[in-house]
């Protein structure tokens, strides 16, 4: 597209003058004749402000990766997200609340569920197919509902973490921090807290959405919504780098616990080496989803609230926002991964429900009927 601020530049300041300009909307093309310099300066301040209002890009590049890559890549992630998460929940119905962990579990399926209810509203404002005003909804409540259930499943994922910690380092500690009564009133709270913070920005949400104001949320707000949103981005920011620091720590400390123990008891530390690796995909799923996106985001957010960075660093950093961004809401689709790998429950119900064999279940089965057969042999060569 013709860039309309080179049209004033390149015309000769020579009176009646004719020139045409060029809009672009589609296949659609309107040539304007400008017979002087005074109507040549209105019009072209015209087109501006109508091009600025359609929200037309100035690098079609860029329109094609936000408008057209970034919403088939969310298609594709909403699709699979869809199949894995039904598939957890309806192998979940099936596990009883047994330990805390698989309830944690459970409530990670949740809050995933959630999030990727989200995507397909996405979808279509990237894909601009829907009025203007459309962003208003989805400032309001999408992006609040996405962000809340985002940062509820990283607690969760820390809470896991510390629970892996308990169970392999401190097997004896005390009772009630292993009840599934704890552990439910623990997940209620978490609920509880992320509800608290997400509420107000769906309330305060309340300009009138115009054409200026509506690609903006932060201009969707009213004052106190401004300074709850900046308080939740600090609270939301400090809640990640707490989990960072708890997943880090346990991760080192079973570590080291399992290193320490497997010189003295090598078989009994099997099963807690399984609770090593287990944790291990949890933190390659936490820092492959969550850890580019805050490393993006944090100076982001500090450029636009501050506005201490000029509009090229801006844009370079909201582009690098939106690709950690679809990262992080990959994690919809990470998760089944730990739910295979970390909860032995989900494994033998899966492969039960689909008339497959765990490994285990397959060596079992072949040393018996090899023993089987060496009876059969011994009992044959008797005769």
């Amino acid at each position: 597209m013709m860039n309309l601020r080179s049209i004033a530049t390149s015309v000769p300041p020579e009176k009646n003058l004719a020139c045409k300009s060029t809009v672009v909307m589609g296949s659609n093309m309107t040539y304007v004749k400008l017979p002087d310099h005074r109507h040549l300066c209105q019009d072209i301040s015209i087109l501006t402000n109508y091009s600025q209002t359609q929200g037309l890009p100035e690098n079609s590049t860029n329109n094609e990766f936000t408008t057209i890559v970034l919403p088939v890549l969310y298609f594709i992630i909403f699709l699979a997200s869809i199949l894995l998460n039904s598939l957890a929940v309806w192998i979940f119905f099936h596990i009883r609340n047994k330990t805390s962990f698989i309830f944690y579990l459970k409530n990670i399926v949740v809050a995933d569920l959630l999030m990727t209810l989200t995507f397909p509203f996405k979808i279509i404002h990237d894909s601009r197919l829907v009025p203007w005003h459309f962003n208003f909804f989805l400032c309001r409540y999408t992006t609040v509902l996405f962000y809340a259930n985002m940062y509820t499943t990283i607690v969760f994922l820390g809470l896991i973490s510390v629970d892996r910690y308990l169970k392999v380092v401190k097997p004896f500690g005390d009772s009630r921090m292993y009840s599934i009564t704890f552990t439910k009133i623990l997940s209620a709270c978490v609920w509880l807290v992320m509800t608290f913070l997400a509420l107000p920005n769906v309330i305060l949400t309340n300009s009138h959405p115009t054409r200026k104001n509506v690609d903006d949320c932060l201009k969707l707000k009213s004052p106190l919504g401004i300074k709850w949103h900046k308080a939740v981005i600090y609270i939301n920011n400090s809640m990640f780098i707490i989990v960072l620091i708890l997943l880090i720590g346990c991760y080192i400390e079973i570590s080291k616990y399992i290193y320490k123990s497997s010189k003295q008891f090598i078989s009994s530390s099997s099963r807690k080496r399984k609770h090593n690796q287990s944790i291990r995909v949890v933190v390659a799923v936490f820092f492959t989803c969550f850890l580019p996106y805050h490393l993006c985001r944090i100076p982001f957010i500090s450029g636009h609230l501050d506005k201490v960075l000029d509009d090229s660093a801006q844009k370079i950093l909201y582009y690098c926002k939106e690709v950690t961004l679809f990262l992080s809401a990959c994690n919809v689709c990470l998760d089944p991964i730990i739910y295979f790998f970390m909860c032995r429950s989900f494994s033998q119900r899966l492969f039960r429900k689909t008339n497959m064999r765990t490994r285990s279940e397959s060596i079992r089965s072949l040393q018996s009927v090899r023993r089987s057969e060496v009876r059969i042999y011994h009992e044959y060569t008797d005769l």
